[in-house]
């Protein structure tokens, strides 16, 4: 391997190198400080993702989904022939994740037609809301120059996660404190000239993704009223760095 070694990061802590590649970048690793300190952060970020709620569905869908799956017979296994493919061996908990995500998808298309226009409405938004926001999160993660930033103040601690070649910047709080009633925190990009809004951490326990802006030199984060400003009304609760 030559200097792209230090693009495997995001690759390594998601289990995506082979084996050769894989013993190659831990002996990289074991010289190398800043590739040391940016799989660091980048479990802490993916181990964030693991534990995050996704987005709920109606309770009147959960309802039915369950009762769905206790009279739904299951099915004997198909016992043609086994073709052995050769190729990368996905991670083990990529697999059963999607082998999951089926079984689910496949008990909702078999109970819609017992659904309200309402709740499949509910229901598509909630789905869509959350396939799109990590969906551009892996986008980000996995991009050979993704680069990591940390910000921390009493209000909590946010991780920063952006890529050029992407076009992307995700914010991720963690153990972020709430605003208060009838507010909402503001992301900004500072580069000198006047703040440009980043977007909205509607709430303190979910990602935010947004374009990048590659010539800020920082991310400030304010509080600001619902639905957010134009320009900052307050001081920063949080400065964070960008390595431009």
């Amino acid at each position: 391997m030559n200097a792209d070694i230090h693009t495997l990061t995001g690759a390594y802590v998601l289990d995506a190198l082979s084996a050769g590649e894989r013993e190659a970048f831990e002996e990289h690793l074991a010289q190398c400080a800043d590739c040391s300190r940016e799989v660091r952060e980048l479990r802490e970020t993916t181990a964030y993702l693991g534990s995050a709620e996704a987005a709920a569905a109606p309770e009147r869908l959960k309802s039915r989904v369950l009762e769905q799956a206790r009279t739904t017979r299951q099915l004997p296994p198909d016992e043609g022939p086994i073709v052995p493919i050769k190729g990368r061996k996905w991670p083990l908990r990529v697999t059963t994740a999607v082998a999951a995500a089926g079984v689910v998808a496949a008990l909702v298309l078999g109970i819609q037609v017992g659904l309200t226009n309402q709740e499949l409405s509910e229901t598509r938004q909630a789905l869509e809301q959350s396939e799109q926001v990590y969906g551009e999160l892996a986008d980000v993660l996995t991009a050979a120059d993704a680069r990591v930033a940390t910000g921390e103040d009493e209000v909590g601690t946010v991780t920063v996660v952006y890529s050029d070649s992407a076009q992307k910047l995700t914010v991720i709080p963690n153990e972020l404190s709430d605003p208060p009633d009838d507010r909402v925190y503001q992301v900004w990009f500072l580069d000198g000239d006047a703040p440009t809004s980043a977007g909205l951490l509607t709430h303190a326990d979910r990602p935010m993704v947004t374009r990048t802006a590659s010539e800020a030199a920082q991310l400030g984060i304010t509080v600001e009223p619902a639905g957010g400003s134009e320009a900052p009304t307050t001081d920063p609760v949080m400065m964070i760095s960008l390595d431009t």
